[in-house]
């Protein structure tokens, strides 16, 4: 594997330069190499974390690695071939990594599926280009206080910088695409402490036959002590930036 340096989905050293390639945009536009599902692909990434503990009010950082790797294939309930991604945690670069979780993938013809935590994503729609949009979060139930942060008319999918260069700060990737999903805020409670606010925000990139290269998601609420709310005043929510780090 290759190696790399910064922080978000983990913590190495080293460096990794793409090499210049020329490609049929076409080709690219196909959109299936923008996630990548063979066996044994595998991808590191630097998290960097933030919870905000309203009962303690507390902002708790954390940083470590996260390592996604393809382990295997199955049929889902439609017959489809699907992908089942495990995913390993650990705080740094030295230490051993342990089970975090378990992602299933569906790739179509014309997009990609993933579940986490029960939760289906439509990932991305086929072909990509510039301006495109879709519902990523169709198949979430709303009024479900569960998943309060996807209930949000705000949320839509959409691609932009499509075929450009990313560098997340230790890799240069030629060919990506970023998927915009949703940028909607109320109020700030550092301005006014007695108002009701919050902050949703989602933004992911993709690299050409590497897949997610970085990743970024805010969500909290604030629900204040006055006008009786019984809100404790402070910040509830978490804030992860993800960047890759190494990559087969």
């Amino acid at each position: 594997m290759r190696k790399i340096l910064l922080p978000l989905l983990l913590i190495s050293v080293g460096f990794v330069a793409c090499k210049k390639e020329t490609e049929d945009i076409s080709e690219i536009a196909k959109g299936n190499k923008f996630f990548p599902t063979e066996i044994g692909k595998c991808i590191v990434y630097d998290y960097d974390s933030t919870y905000w503990n309203d009962q303690l009010g507390e902002e708790l950082h954390f940083r470590g690695q996260f390592r996604y790797t393809v382990v295997d294939t199955f049929r889902d309930n439609a017959g489809r071939m699907s992908y089942a991604i495990n995913v390993q945690r650990r705080k740094n670069d030295t230490d051993p990594y342990r089970p975090d979780d378990v992602i299933y993938v569906t790739p179509t013809e014309d997009h990609v599926e993933m579940k986490q935590k029960n939760l289906t994503f439509l990932k991305m729609v086929f072909p990509v280009n510039n301006g495109k949009s879709w519902n990523g979060n169709a198949m979430i139930p709303l009024g479900d206080a569960d998943y309060a942060e996807f209930d949000n008319d705000k949320w839509q999918y959409t691609y932009s910088n499509f075929d450009t260069e990313f560098d997340p700060g230790n890799n240069l990737y030629l060919h990506t695409v970023t998927v915009n999903q949703i940028d909607d805020a109320l109020n700030n409670p550092d301005i006014d402490s007695s108002a009701y606010a919050y902050r949703n925000y989602s933004r992911e990139i993709y690299a050409y036959n590497v897949g997610m290269v970085y990743r970024e998601r805010i969500y909290w609420v604030f629900q204040p002590k006055v006008g009786g709310s019984g809100g404790s005043g402070k910040r509830k929510g978490y804030g992860v930036v993800l960047i890759a780090v190494e990559n087969n």
